[in-house]
């Protein structure tokens, strides 16, 4: 058996990671499937996927769960050409913060994991259970700052995640930790051997026009009074990025790092032809989302036809208004059983 360790944001898992089963991810309903989940499911009598995503999760967590996770199957004995890693990256924006059990057990000495299974908001421990950790959140957490939405756990670092996002976060220095962290994968992964390497975006992070839009997203290029549905169902509008043909960082200190990359070698990028130009998953999903697309059933489960799975079981007018309410979501799993067929499985780490 080959191994397939991936990590991500809830792009990639719908849940926090590893808190009582490193397994867990594999009962999520097939309607709410990931790519990670059609890739385990495509690749069964072959690979083993390991999946450390978990919602909310930021670029440098993404990052050290994959290099865990490596690392324990080097130390279980695996031939390091037997493991291939996938990182879908999520947006800039996001960040995290370690806190150990000694500064959040300072707050109440009894605070311990919710006995009935359910995580503290915004967080993750992804050691494995039994090997790494007697119970969850046993060796310490992560608090991931994700939409920088108040969660009020048990030490409660809001103000400070608040503040973090008001004066001291920008793209620059997003950009600055990001590539840090993926030169320390990098690093990692290559002087062990392990060299089937592939990275993809939740979003287009590069692009200016993208993280500097003239107009309000999603109406890149449908009128402002036009539905959403219209916007990105029926036109499906996306931001046009072809004018940047390659990757810009001004600053220096983000260019040190920055030039060690081959992203040509190790990132997918979705592109469309004078359109768009380094985007990702959300912008692939958009562009190759359908109604006519062909159904497509699974073990007796009809995959609902839809752009988003939180649109999953609404009927067309119930669309529409979540639609104005978010006008971006997770890609369903009829289409992220497409991204796998069409995408993920044609990069060379498969041939």
């Amino acid at each position: 058996m080959k191994h397939i360790v991936v990590s991500g944001c809830s792009f990639t898992h719908n849940n926090r990671t590893n808190i009582r089963n490193e397994r867990q991810w594999e009962i999520d309903s097939i309607y709410e499937w990931t790519w990670a989940g059609w890739l385990q499911e495509t690749l069964r009598t072959t690979h083993i996927v390991h999946n450390y995503g978990s919602i909310t999760n930021d670029n440098k967590t993404i990052a050290r769960s994959i290099i865990y996770k490596v690392s324990d199957l080097l130390k279980d004995g695996v031939n390091p050409d037997d493991i291939i890693v996938i990182a879908q990256w999520t947006t800039l924006t996001r960040n995290s913060f370690f806190i150990t059990p000694e500064k959040y057990q300072s707050v109440n000495p009894a605070t311990i994991y919710k006995k009935n299974g359910e995580a503290w908001a915004h967080t993750t421990d992804y050691l494995i259970e039994g090997k790494d950790k007697k119970s969850p959140y046993q060796q310490g957490y992560f608090h991931l700052t994700g939409g920088y939405n108040a969660v009020n756990n048990p030490i409660n670092i809001d103000s400070l995640t608040f503040e973090w996002f008001d004066k001291i976060m920008n793209h620059t220095e997003r950009y600055f930790e990001w590539f840090e962290y993926i030169n320390m994968l990098l690093d990692f992964l290559n002087n062990r051997s392990v060299n089937k390497i592939k990275f993809f975006c939740m979003n287009n992070n590069f692009s200016k026009n993208y993280l500097h839009p003239k107009s309000n997203p999603p109406h890149y290029h449908t009128k402002e009074h036009e539905s959403v549905y219209k916007c990105i169902i029926e036109n499906k509008d996306i931001c046009n990025t072809w004018e940047q043909k390659e990757l810009e960082f001004e600053n220096s200190y983000v260019k040190s790092y920055a030039d060690k990359i081959d992203f040509k070698k190790y990132f997918w990028f979705f592109e469309e032809n004078s359109l768009h130009l380094f985007g990702g998953l959300i912008e692939w999903s958009i562009r190759n989302f359908d109604y006519n697309l062909e159904d497509d059933t699974y073990m007796n489960n009809k995959l609902p036809k839809v752009l988003w799975r939180e649109m999953n079981g609404m009927s067309l007018d119930e669309q529409k208004k979540y639609l104005e309410r978010s006008w971006y979501g997770h890609t369903s799993s009829i289409l992220t059983k497409k991204f796998v067929n069409d995408v993920v499985l044609n990069w060379e780490i498969f041939k």
